[in-house]
Protein backbone atom coordinates (compact mmCIF):
# COMPACT_ATOMS: atom_id res chain seq x y z
CA UNK A 1 0.00 0.00 0.00
CA UNK A 2 1.18 3.51 -0.52
CA UNK A 3 0.82 6.18 1.49
CA UNK A 4 2.42 9.97 1.98
CA UNK A 5 3.73 11.20 5.43
CA UNK A 6 3.25 15.10 5.24
CA UNK A 7 5.78 15.92 8.56
CA UNK A 8 8.32 13.09 7.59
CA UNK A 9 11.33 14.63 9.24
CA UNK A 10 9.24 15.46 12.52
CA UNK A 11 9.20 12.90 15.56
CA UNK A 12 6.15 11.46 14.14
CA UNK A 13 6.71 11.72 10.67
CA UNK A 14 9.76 9.52 11.01
CA UNK A 15 8.42 6.89 13.46
CA UNK A 16 5.15 6.51 11.20
CA UNK A 17 7.10 6.00 8.40
CA UNK A 18 9.27 3.04 9.95
CA UNK A 19 6.80 1.40 10.81
CA UNK A 20 4.99 1.49 7.65
CA UNK A 21 8.24 0.27 5.87
CA UNK A 22 8.46 -2.64 8.49
CA UNK A 23 5.26 -3.59 7.34
CA UNK A 24 5.62 -3.25 3.96
CA UNK A 25 3.76 -0.43 2.57
CA UNK A 26 5.70 2.09 0.59
CA UNK A 27 6.25 5.33 2.01
CA UNK A 28 6.60 8.54 0.37
CA UNK A 29 7.82 11.27 2.94
CA UNK A 30 7.78 14.99 2.23
CA UNK A 31 9.99 17.44 4.70
CA UNK A 32 9.71 21.11 4.68
CA UNK A 33 12.26 21.55 1.66
CA UNK A 34 10.73 19.22 -0.23
CA UNK A 35 8.86 20.27 -3.89
CA UNK A 36 5.74 19.08 -2.70
CA UNK A 37 5.60 20.53 0.96
CA UNK A 38 2.39 21.02 1.83
CA UNK A 39 2.50 25.46 1.16
CA UNK A 40 3.14 24.47 -2.68
CA UNK A 41 -0.06 23.37 -4.03
CA UNK A 42 0.69 22.73 -7.46
CA UNK A 43 3.71 20.24 -5.42
CA UNK A 44 1.03 18.52 -3.46
CA UNK A 45 -1.34 18.14 -6.40
CA UNK A 46 1.53 17.05 -8.49
CA UNK A 47 2.29 14.48 -6.28
CA UNK A 48 -0.96 12.60 -5.12
CA UNK A 49 -2.02 12.88 -8.38
CA UNK A 50 1.30 10.75 -9.54
CA UNK A 51 1.31 8.61 -6.47
CA UNK A 52 -2.07 8.44 -5.59
CA UNK A 53 -1.92 6.65 -2.28
CA UNK A 54 -4.26 4.98 -0.21
CA UNK A 55 -3.46 7.24 3.09
CA UNK A 56 -2.32 10.49 3.95
CA UNK A 57 -0.96 11.21 7.19
CA UNK A 58 -0.87 15.21 7.57
CA UNK A 59 2.27 15.33 10.72
CA UNK A 60 3.50 19.02 9.53
CA UNK A 61 3.99 20.23 12.90
CA UNK A 62 4.86 24.42 13.75
CA UNK A 63 5.49 24.27 17.40
CA UNK A 64 7.87 24.25 21.01
CA UNK A 65 8.21 23.41 23.94
CA UNK A 66 7.17 25.88 27.04
CA UNK A 67 10.48 26.67 27.53
CA UNK A 68 11.47 27.66 24.10
CA UNK A 69 11.18 31.62 22.83
CA UNK A 70 8.39 31.98 20.58
CA UNK A 71 9.94 35.32 19.05
CA UNK A 72 7.61 37.37 17.37
CA UNK A 73 4.07 37.05 17.95
CA UNK A 74 3.14 37.64 14.18
CA UNK A 75 5.88 35.38 13.15
CA UNK A 76 4.26 32.83 15.38
CA UNK A 77 0.86 33.09 14.45
CA UNK A 78 1.67 33.09 10.77
CA UNK A 79 3.88 30.05 10.44
CA UNK A 80 1.57 27.87 12.68
CA UNK A 81 -1.48 28.94 9.97
CA UNK A 82 0.42 28.51 7.12
CA UNK A 83 1.43 24.83 8.77
CA UNK A 84 -1.56 23.94 10.13
CA UNK A 85 -4.33 25.07 8.17
CA UNK A 86 -3.28 26.50 4.77
CA UNK A 87 -0.69 23.52 3.79
CA UNK A 88 -3.59 20.90 4.84
CA UNK A 89 -6.18 22.77 2.64
CA UNK A 90 -3.55 22.49 -0.04
CA UNK A 91 -3.86 18.28 0.61
CA UNK A 92 -7.56 18.27 0.72
CA UNK A 93 -8.23 20.43 -2.39
CA UNK A 94 -5.72 17.78 -4.02
CA UNK A 95 -7.41 14.82 -2.64
CA UNK A 96 -10.91 16.17 -3.44
CA UNK A 97 -9.47 16.01 -7.14
CA UNK A 98 -7.27 13.24 -7.90
CA UNK A 99 -7.94 10.91 -4.90
CA UNK A 100 -11.11 11.75 -3.16
CA UNK A 101 -10.22 7.50 -2.07
CA UNK A 102 -7.68 8.30 0.24
CA UNK A 103 -8.08 8.30 3.85
CA UNK A 104 -6.15 11.07 5.11
CA UNK A 105 -5.44 11.42 9.03
CA UNK A 106 -4.53 15.14 10.69
CA UNK A 107 -2.86 14.94 13.85
CA UNK A 108 -4.13 17.68 15.82
CA UNK A 109 -3.43 18.64 19.63
CA UNK A 110 -4.59 18.95 23.39
CA UNK A 111 -3.47 22.22 22.76
CA UNK A 112 -6.97 23.04 21.14
CA UNK A 113 -8.57 23.27 24.82
CA UNK A 114 -6.72 26.21 26.06
CA UNK A 115 -6.73 25.59 29.78
CA UNK A 116 -9.76 22.86 30.61
CA UNK A 117 -11.64 22.64 33.87
CA UNK A 118 -13.10 19.60 32.68
CA UNK A 119 -9.95 16.88 33.62
CA UNK A 120 -9.58 14.24 32.06
CA UNK A 121 -10.66 15.51 28.80
CA UNK A 122 -12.71 13.41 25.83
CA UNK A 123 -13.59 14.17 22.35
CA UNK A 124 -16.86 16.45 23.46
CA UNK A 125 -14.79 18.64 26.32
CA UNK A 126 -15.10 22.17 24.45
CA UNK A 127 -12.36 24.12 22.47
CA UNK A 128 -11.21 27.28 23.73
CA UNK A 129 -7.39 27.20 22.22
CA UNK A 130 -5.26 30.06 24.23
CA UNK A 131 -2.47 30.02 21.97
CA UNK A 132 -1.46 30.10 18.06
CA UNK A 133 -0.72 25.98 18.07
CA UNK A 134 -3.95 25.26 19.62
CA UNK A 135 -5.97 28.19 17.58
CA UNK A 136 -3.82 26.58 14.26
CA UNK A 137 -4.56 23.22 15.05
CA UNK A 138 -8.34 23.46 15.44
CA UNK A 139 -8.71 25.59 12.40
CA UNK A 140 -7.40 22.49 10.70
CA UNK A 141 -9.14 19.99 12.19
CA UNK A 142 -12.39 22.12 11.94
CA UNK A 143 -11.76 22.26 8.01
CA UNK A 144 -11.33 18.64 7.51
CA UNK A 145 -14.40 18.17 8.98
CA UNK A 146 -16.20 20.38 6.47
CA UNK A 147 -14.64 18.29 4.23
CA UNK A 148 -15.77 14.98 5.51
CA UNK A 149 -18.97 16.66 5.65
CA UNK A 150 -19.52 18.54 2.44
CA UNK A 151 -17.32 16.48 0.09
CA UNK A 152 -17.09 12.84 1.69
CA UNK A 153 -13.86 12.95 2.17
CA UNK A 154 -12.40 10.01 4.82
CA UNK A 155 -10.84 12.55 7.12
CA UNK A 156 -9.98 11.46 10.60
CA UNK A 157 -8.53 14.05 13.57
CA UNK A 158 -6.10 12.22 16.10
CA UNK A 159 -6.06 14.94 19.28
CA UNK A 160 -2.59 14.09 20.44
CA UNK A 161 -1.57 14.31 24.30
CA UNK A 162 2.45 14.60 24.99
CA UNK A 163 4.27 11.77 23.35
CA UNK A 164 7.72 11.07 23.52
CA UNK A 165 10.69 9.55 21.99
CA UNK A 166 14.59 9.93 21.06
CA UNK A 167 13.62 12.16 17.97
CA UNK A 168 12.38 15.07 20.47
CA UNK A 169 14.65 18.34 20.60
CA UNK A 170 17.12 19.55 23.09
CA UNK A 171 14.23 22.25 24.19
CA UNK A 172 11.19 19.41 25.05
CA UNK A 173 11.21 17.67 28.34
CA UNK A 174 11.44 14.57 28.16
CA UNK A 175 15.13 15.08 25.79
CA UNK A 176 16.39 17.33 28.17
CA UNK A 177 16.14 15.02 31.56
CA UNK A 178 17.63 12.55 29.19
CA UNK A 179 20.45 14.48 28.17
CA UNK A 180 20.83 15.56 31.97
CA UNK A 181 20.78 12.10 33.50
CA UNK A 182 22.99 11.19 31.10
CA UNK A 183 25.66 13.98 31.81
CA UNK A 184 25.15 13.71 35.34
CA UNK A 185 26.39 10.27 35.33
CA UNK A 186 29.68 11.28 34.06
CA UNK A 187 30.06 14.38 35.68
CA UNK A 188 28.39 14.15 38.96
CA UNK A 189 29.03 17.84 39.63
CA UNK A 190 26.81 19.21 36.84
CA UNK A 191 23.53 21.20 37.66
CA UNK A 192 21.08 21.49 35.24
CA UNK A 193 17.51 23.62 35.42
CA UNK A 194 13.55 23.26 34.83
CA UNK A 195 10.44 24.93 35.06
CA UNK A 196 7.94 23.72 37.06
CA UNK A 197 8.35 20.37 39.07
CA UNK A 198 4.60 19.78 39.65
CA UNK A 199 3.03 20.79 36.38
CA UNK A 200 1.14 17.70 35.41
CA UNK A 201 0.55 15.90 32.11
CA UNK A 202 -0.35 12.83 30.23
CA UNK A 203 3.02 10.99 28.63
CA UNK A 204 2.85 8.28 26.40
CA UNK A 205 5.41 6.82 23.85
CA UNK A 206 5.59 7.95 20.74
CA UNK A 207 5.56 4.91 18.60
CA UNK A 208 2.53 3.90 20.47
CA UNK A 209 0.49 7.13 19.47
CA UNK A 210 1.63 6.51 15.35
CA UNK A 211 0.58 3.06 15.83
CA UNK A 212 -2.86 4.45 16.97
CA UNK A 213 -3.10 6.60 13.96
CA UNK A 214 -2.70 4.02 11.31
CA UNK A 215 -5.54 2.17 13.42
CA UNK A 216 -7.33 4.61 13.20
CA UNK A 217 -7.63 4.53 9.39
CA UNK A 218 -8.16 1.20 9.12
CA UNK A 219 -12.02 1.97 10.82
CA UNK A 220 -14.86 1.86 8.41
CA UNK A 221 -15.83 5.36 9.34
CA UNK A 222 -13.76 8.77 9.38
CA UNK A 223 -13.77 10.10 13.19
CA UNK A 224 -12.12 11.95 15.82
CA UNK A 225 -9.98 10.62 19.18
CA UNK A 226 -8.04 11.59 21.40
CA UNK A 227 -5.00 9.61 21.57
CA UNK A 228 -3.18 9.34 25.52
CA UNK A 229 -2.83 7.00 28.13
CA UNK A 230 -4.70 8.86 30.73
CA UNK A 231 -2.63 8.61 33.15
CA UNK A 232 -1.58 11.79 35.25
CA UNK A 233 2.09 12.59 36.43
CA UNK A 234 4.06 14.94 37.23
CA UNK A 235 7.50 16.67 36.07
CA UNK A 236 9.13 15.77 39.06
CA UNK A 237 7.72 12.08 38.66
CA UNK A 238 9.46 12.27 35.18
CA UNK A 239 12.69 13.25 36.22
CA UNK A 240 12.78 10.62 39.30
CA UNK A 241 12.36 7.88 37.27
CA UNK A 242 14.77 9.44 33.88
CA UNK A 243 17.45 9.69 36.54
CA UNK A 244 16.64 6.73 38.43
CA UNK A 245 17.53 4.84 35.62
CA UNK A 246 20.97 6.52 35.95
CA UNK A 247 21.02 5.26 39.73
CA UNK A 248 20.99 9.22 40.30
CA UNK A 249 18.90 11.19 42.57
CA UNK A 250 17.24 14.24 40.61
CA UNK A 251 16.84 16.48 43.19
CA UNK A 252 20.66 16.25 43.74
CA UNK A 253 20.89 17.70 39.86
CA UNK A 254 18.46 19.47 38.92
CA UNK A 255 17.22 23.35 40.56
CA UNK A 256 13.82 25.00 39.81
CA UNK A 257 14.24 28.07 37.67
CA UNK A 258 10.25 29.66 37.19
CA UNK A 259 11.58 32.32 34.51
CA UNK A 260 12.40 29.17 32.18
CA UNK A 261 9.12 28.81 31.38
CA UNK A 262 7.68 30.45 28.40
CA UNK A 263 4.36 29.69 28.10
CA UNK A 264 1.89 28.68 31.11
CA UNK A 265 1.61 24.69 32.00
CA UNK A 266 -1.98 23.05 31.71
CA UNK A 267 -3.63 20.09 33.10
CA UNK A 268 -3.92 17.75 29.71
CA UNK A 269 -5.07 14.72 30.91
CA UNK A 270 -6.86 12.13 28.37
CA UNK A 271 -9.39 9.53 28.26
CA UNK A 272 -9.05 7.03 26.33
CA UNK A 273 -11.87 5.13 25.85
CA UNK A 274 -13.40 5.81 22.52
CA UNK A 275 -9.87 5.12 20.91
CA UNK A 276 -10.22 1.92 22.98
CA UNK A 277 -13.29 0.81 21.92
CA UNK A 278 -12.69 1.70 18.47
CA UNK A 279 -9.89 -0.14 17.63
CA UNK A 280 -9.19 -1.95 20.65
CA UNK A 281 -6.08 -0.51 21.28
CA UNK A 282 -4.71 2.54 23.40
CA UNK A 283 -1.42 3.83 24.51
CA UNK A 284 -0.37 1.87 27.60
CA UNK A 285 3.20 2.69 28.07
CA UNK A 286 3.37 5.47 30.78
CA UNK A 287 6.11 6.32 34.21
CA UNK A 288 8.12 4.44 35.18
CA UNK A 289 8.30 2.52 31.97
CA UNK A 290 8.12 5.17 29.87
CA UNK A 291 11.39 6.61 31.52
CA UNK A 292 13.02 3.20 31.62
CA UNK A 293 11.91 2.78 27.77
CA UNK A 294 13.50 6.27 26.42
CA UNK A 295 16.53 4.88 28.55
CA UNK A 296 17.07 2.63 26.54
CA UNK A 297 16.22 3.37 22.69
CA UNK A 298 18.83 6.52 23.97
CA UNK A 299 21.68 4.46 24.91
CA UNK A 300 20.85 2.44 21.75
CA UNK A 301 21.38 5.68 20.05
CA UNK A 302 24.63 6.80 21.56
Amino acid sequence: MKLVVFGAGGQDGKILSQQASVAGDQVFGVGRMDPATPLASEGVADLLQREAPKEIYYLAAHHRSSEENPGSDTKEWTQSFETHLHGWMNVLDAVKKHVPQCRLLYATSAHIFGAPTEVPQSENTTYRPLCAYGSSKLAGMEVGKWYRKKHGIFVSHAILYPHESIYRGPTFLSKKLLLAADESSRHPERRFKIGDPQALADWGYAPEYTQAMRNILLLNDPDDFLICTGRASTVADFARDIFGEYGLDWQQHLSVDPSLLTKPTRNYIGNPQKLLKATGFKPVICLPELARQLVRDFRKSL
